[in-house]
């Protein structure tokens, strides 16, 4: 009898070892490919080359961003399907949950600056969506899954907190109205805010510090799972 009560107890940590450490790839893989594809386009634009591709410019903003929604959307539904938590007892509101956190906040956040004619937050307006985001599903879907047991961490909760802090010296920094050039060879081929420029580069390299601390708080939750007395 005692043998099987661990058989079961260990079966349970096995089952949040596995969820927890999806989730850690799940981070890691969106933000890579959501980070690093954007500023593979950034750096076109201080290419030697850009002046050659800059009426493409917009269709390679839009079609890079494209390839990583797709493939970043594809590799984590392939490790989600791989640790067998595709079939998982979560409630069916989940769904619904997963959709409106990841769409709503993005929309109105977009919609609101549009309206209030603020252009200069667009470039990192997305880290406050997020931030929403994120918190939204920490305290939802997360939840139903720390009391069911599925998994031992709060990665989006926590994920959800840090990108809210950071939206605040992010819209600062991108406020900031000092005027830049870009030129080659005495030719100008683009201006922006300094500000805005900044900001975006900001956002993006500490979005991925980011996510190096989840990944790894979550990795190091999963092994606490197995391992721990």
């Amino acid at each position: 009898m005692k043998e099987t009560i661990h058989l079961v107890d260990f079966t349970e940590k096995l089952r949040s070892y596995r969820t927890t450490l999806a989730f850690s790839y799940c981070f890691f893989i969106w933000s890579s490919l959501m980070i690093g594809l954007p500023l593979l386009h950034t750096s076109l634009m201080f290419s030697p080359w850009f002046q050659t591709i800059k009426s493409l410019n917009l269709y390679l903003l839009f079609s890079i961003l494209a390839i990583g929604i797709i493939t970043s959307l594809t590799l984590m539904f392939y490790v989600l399907a791989r640790f067998n938590m595709l079939n998982f007892p979560t409630p069916k509101s989940s769904a619904l949950y997963w959709s409106l956190s990841f769409s709503v906040p993005y929309a109105t956040i977009y919609l609101i600056l549009s309206i209030l004619g603020i252009w200069d937050l667009m470039p990192v307006a997305w880290c406050l969506a997020g931030g929403i985001s994120y918190t939204i599903i920490g305290l939802t879907v997360e939840r139903m899954m720390i009391k069911r047991k599925l998994i031992l961490s709060r990665p989006f909760i926590l994920m959800g907190i840090l990108v809210l802090l950071m939206s605040f010296p992010a819209f600062y920094i991108a406020l900031q109205k000092q005027s830049c050039y870009y030129s080659i060879n005495s030719v100008i081929l683009w201006s922006w805010t300094a500000g805005q420029i900044t900001a975006m580069i900001f956002t993006a390299a500490i979005y991925l510090l980011m996510t190096l601390i989840v990944s790894l708080y979550t990795f190091l939750k999963a092994e606490r799972a197995i391992f721990k007395p």
